[in-house]
């Protein structure tokens, strides 16, 4: 008679070998900051629904319906509110967060890009970009003497950046987990998508309010618009391609 006899050694023989370990490690700071940023995005959004409704809504629609700009300029400074400050807050922190996670995805690797003092670097680039492109229109307003044009642009820009939060919010939180070129590609496409819808929105009601102008509208939106959006664009391209801004 024979007996069937199972080796023990047949299981557990060479079984180290076939291990291969890998730490996987993970940035609580980096994750941290990230919540945080996302989150009192949120947050601000939740309490300027509740406590201003129509100053959100009016920043939403804006963007898309002539009669609320005009409405916007005749009764309250939005750029100067508190509402607008908060919108344009969330989106800077939003967008640097954004370029953050662009960097990580096409720069490979964390050690470069994932810190929080990159992170920190970013907000004060596109704060600076922002605020400069602010005065500016300003300045250009008092001094041709076009103050409605020029607060109607400033109006239609952070109306974009009001809905370009929700976009971004969306993005980043989606990043935060999963970091794939699909979303960063995405995410740029609709940026640029929707800077070029604000620009000839912004053309258009610059058309309206200053006549015979054409040619002087086309360069202010070169001057404004063009070239310093191209300029950034060249600038994350080349820090991402070659660590380098110049």
């Amino acid at each position: 008679m024979h007996i069937l006899t199972v080796d023990f050694q047949l299981v557990t023989k060479n079984i180290a070998s076939t291990l291969d370990e890998k730490v996987r490690l993970v940035d609580g700071a980096l994750a941290s900051y990230n919540f945080i940023v996302i989150l009192s995005a949120m947050a601000v959004m939740v309490l300027c629904k509740q406590f201003a409704p129509g100053r959100l809504g009016a920043f939403i629609s804006t963007l898309y319906h002539r009669c609320d700009a005009e409405k916007m300029t005749r009764e309250w400074n939005s750029p100067a509110s508190l509402t607008g400050f908060l919108m344009t807050a969330s989106y800077i922190a939003l967008l640097a967060l954004f370029i953050q996670k662009s960097a990580m995805v096409f720069g490979g690797g964390t050690s470069l890009y994932g810190g929080a003092g990159f992170f920190l670097e970013a907000c004060l680039f596109v704060s600076a970009f922002v605020l400069v492109r602010y005065l500016f229109i300003n300045i250009n307003g008092w001094i041709f003497g076009t103050q409605p044009a020029s607060q109607r642009h400033a109006i239609i820009h952070i109306s974009m950046m009001t809905s370009m939060n929700f976009v971004l919010m969306t993005l980043t939180l989606i990043l935060t987990f999963y970091q794939s070129k699909f979303w960063v590609i995405l995410g740029i496409v609709i940026i640029i998508a929707m800077n070029i819808y604000r620009v000839v929105k912004t053309f258009i009601y610059l058309q309206i309010l200053i006549k015979n102008g054409t040619l002087k509208n086309f360069l202010y939106l070169c001057t404004l618009e063009i070239i310093p959006i191209s300029v950034a664009f060249t600038m994350a391209f080349r820090l991402i391609a070659t660590n380098s801004v110049l």
